[in-house]
C-alpha cells in the first residue's frame, strides 16, 4: 500500500507532542508500507528555515537541508518534501478575519502556494492508496489531495477537537480581565472552528482522535471517530523509583507561548505555590520550554528551551500539571509517569488519560487541594513510589506505541478497504 502524510512540521526530531504522534504513526506504516511525506519546515520548532527540496531513500540525499539525510527520516520514508512554512499572517489581516472572515485563523495559518506546488510533484505518477493528513490546519489541503489523487482514502488525524479546545480557553481566561483580548479570540474562532471541523470531518473517509474524551467530543459528525491513543515508548524512558527522601523540586515542560501551557504556569505561580509554601518554604519549581524564562517568582526557575527535557525529569521529585484549559492527551504527563516522576494534575491535565487519582496519580482542582496533594507527594515517599509503579504499569498497559499502533495499521487497511 501507498501512504502519502501530510504534516505542519518535519516529525524530526520529535520534540513536541504533535511531532511525536506523526512520528510514530509514519514509523509504524512504513514499517509494512510504502510512505512518502509533505511537511513544513522552519514551525512552530523556531529551528529555522528548510530549503524546498527532496529525497529518495537510497539517493544521495540531496535537496532539503532541514531533512538530515543521516536523521532517521530518509531511513523511514521513501520519499520526502520540505516547504518553509509561511510568514505569520499579518495582524491586521487577523482581526479583519475575525469580524468579516468565514474561516478560522486556523484554516489559513499555512495557507502555501509553495506546498501546493510540493504536493503536486510528489504525486505526480504516483497512485496513493491513503492520504493521511495530521491537524486540523492542514485540512486546507483536503480539496488539493481530492482533485490529484480522487481515489485515495484521506484520513483525517484529529490531535485535538479544535472547537472544544477554543471554548475551554474562553472559559476560563473570560474570567480574568487581563486576558479578555484573548478570551475575545477564542470566542470569535468558537463557532467557526466547530462549522469547518465538522465540514472536514464529513469529507473524510476516516477520522482518528487521539482520547476518548475527544471521541466524545467529536461525535455527531458523519465520519464517526477511531480512537488510536497517543502514547509514548516505555522502552525508551528509563524507570527509576522515587527517592527515599522527601523531595523539594518540582517540574513543568511545555513551550510558554502554547497559551494553555503559559495559563498553567500563571495559575500555578499566582495560586497553588503561595499555599504550597505555606508548608514547605524551600519548594522550588522548574520549568522547561520556550518562552518559560519569562516567569520569574520566589523559588521559581524557567530554563527556556533546553535540549534534554528528560534529565531535567529524572532530577525532579514530583511533576507538576496544573492545566486549565486545552485538550488532546498530554504527553509530558505519560513520559513522567513512564519514568517514575510521581505526578500531581488538574482533572483535565489527565483528560484522555485512564488514570485514577490516588492510584496513578494525584488529581485536584483548586489551589489548595493542589498544593496539598503536592505536599503529600513531597513529604511522603513511600506514597510517591507506589504512585509511580502503578503509573509506569499504567502505560506499559495502555499507552506504549508497540500496544497502539498494530489497531492504527488495521484502520489503514480498513481505510483503503472503504475507500474502493
Amino acid at each position: 500500500m501507498k501512504i502519502l502524510f501530510l504534516t505542519p512540521d518535519v516529525p524530526f526530531p520529535a520534540d513536541q507532542g504533535a511531532k511525536i504522534r506523526n512520528l510514530a504513526l509514519i514509523r509504524a506504516a512504513a514499517a509494512h508500507h510504502q510512505v512518502d511525506l509533505v511537511s513544513f519546515g522552519n514551525g512552530s520548532s523556531g529551528r529555522g528555515s528548510f530549503e524546498r527540496g527532496s529525497f529518495e531513500r537510497g539517493s544521495s540525499g540531496h535537496g532539503s537541508s532541514g531533512a538530515d539525510p543521516e536523521g532517521p527520516l530518509q531511513k523511514i520514508v521513501r520519499r520526502l518534501a520540505v516547504v518553509p512554512a509561511p510568514p505569520a499572517r499579518p495582524m491586521l489581516t487577523r482581526v479583519w478575519g475575525l469580524f468579516f472572515g468565514t474561516l478560522p485563523d486556523l484554516a489559513l495559518r499555512l495557507e502555501s502556494a509553495a506546498f501546493v506546488d510540493a504536493l503536486q510533484e510528489m504525486v505526480q505518477g504516483q497512485r496513493y492508496d491513503v492520504v493521511q493528513i495530521e491537524g486540523l490546519e492542514m485540512m486546507a489541503y483536503l480539496p488539493v489531495v481530492r482533485a490529484l489523487i480522487p481515489k485515495a482514502a484521506v484520513i483525517y488525524d484529529a490531535h485535538n477537537a479544535e472547537m472544544s479546545l477554543q471554548r475551554s480557553m474562553f472559559q476560563v481566561e473570560f474570567r480574568e480581565p487581563g486576558r479578555w483580548h484573548a478570551a475575545f479570540y477564542s470566542f470569535a474562532q468558537w463557532s467557526k472552528l466547530g462549522s469547518y471541523e465538522r465540514i472536514t470531518m464529513n469529507d473524510s473517509d476516516m477520522v482518528l482522535s487521539v482520547s476518548e474524551a475527544d471521541l466524545a467530543k467529536l461525535r455527531g459528525r458523519r465520519t464517526v471517530p477511531e480512537l488510536v491513543p497517543n502514547a509514548v515508548d516505555p522502552a525508551a524512558i528509563e524507570y527509576r523509583e522515587p527517592a527515599q527522601v522527601a523531595g523539594r523540586r518540582l517540574f513543568f515542560v511545555g513551550p510558554a507561548d502554547y497559551r494553555p501551557n503559559a495559563d498553567a504556569i500563571r495559575w500555578f505561580i499566582a495560586a497553588v505555590l503561595p499555599q504550597l509554601r505555606k508548608l514547605l518554604p524551600d519548594v522550588e519549581l522548574r520549568l522547561a520550554g520556550r518562552g518559560t524564562e519569562r516567569f520569574t517568582a520566589p523559588g521559581v526557575e524557567g530554563l527556556g528551551h533546553v535540549e534534554d527535557a528528560h534529565a531535567e525529569l529524572r532530577r525532579a521529585d514530583a511533576f507538576v500539571a496544573p492545566i486549565r484549559m486545552g485538550g488532546g492527551t498530554r504527553f509530558k504527563i505519560l513520559e513522567a509517569m513512564a519514568a517514575g516522576v510521581p505526578v500531581v494534575s488538574t482533572p483535565l491535565g489527565v483528560g484522555g488519560i485512564a488514570v485514577e487519582s490516588g492510584q496513578h496519580a494525584l488529581v485536584a482542582s483548586s489551589p489548595q487541594d493542589f498544593a496539598r496533594a503536592v505536599h503529600r507527594l513531597l513529604t511522603d515517599r513511600p506514597y510517591a513510589r507506589q504512585l509511580s509503579e502503578e503509573a509506569r504499569r499504567l502505560v506499559e498497559a495502555r499507552y506504549a506505541w508497540n500496544k497502539v499502533t498494530p489497531g492504527y495499521l488495521r484502520l489503514l487497511a480498513q481505510a483503503r478497504r472503504a475507500a474502493k
